[in-house]
């Protein structure tokens, strides 16, 4: 079996952007999905953040259209994620180029290196990778760990009860709305020193 490439370790220290990525698949086949969400979290505020609705190229699982609702009429017409993918890296840039702006954010040292974060973040990572045919261009965190560093308390550390402890709002299975929830959970746990 193949190992799976290291996850970043966070320096608790980060004070720079959070860039939360989820996504939806339309049915068990690796890399099969149908939805993208990227929400961009700066100093614990939601900057900037969209949804994608992508063509899985396969067919959909009525179980999986029951958990997110997506079904391929709501994707007839979108694109395949090779052919997203440029739109969805050139919103991170731009978004990236704002935050960079004096005169939208005030001046920081040095230029804002963003921190990539998803729940569970092997599958995000995997899925995306399958979808593309090649390793991401980025490394992502996995708040899941972060989660249990900061909350060890805590009985269960999926998204949603991360979310429901922190009272943040979600969605579930929205890819948006999970995207947002796991950037803002990100930046909580950064902020009590509880990086991966």
């Amino acid at each position: 079996m193949a190992r799976a490439p290291r996850i970043p370790r966070v320096a608790v220290d980060h004070r720079g952007p959070l860039i939360g990525i989820d996504v939806e698949t339309a049915c068990p086949v690796h890399g099969a999905i149908c939805s993208i969400g990227v929400s961009v979290v700066h100093r614990g505020r939601v900057h900037i953040e969209r949804q994608w609705y992508i063509d899985p190229a396969t067919r959909f699982d009525p179980r999986f259209i029951q958990i997110h609702g997506i079904t391929p009429a709501k994707i007839a017409g979108s694109p395949r994620l090779k052919a997203a993918w440029r739109d969805i890296t050139g919103f991170i840039d731009a978004s990236m180029k704002d935050l960079r702006d004096p005169m939208l954010f005030e001046a920081t040292a040095g230029e804002p290196t963003a921190l990539f974060v998803a729940h569970n973040a092997q599958f995000d990572r995997s899925q995306i990778e399958a979808a593309l045919g090649e390793p991401l261009p980025f490394r992502l965190a996995c708040t899941v760990a972060m989660s249990r560093r900061a909350f060890p308390r805590l009985a269960r550390h999926n998204l949603k009860a991360v979310a429901e402890h922190l009272r943040i709002p979600l969605q579930h299975h929205d890819a948006l709305s999970d995207a947002r929830a796991c950037a803002l959970i990100a930046h909580r746990c950064l902020s009590i020193g509880a990086g991966n």
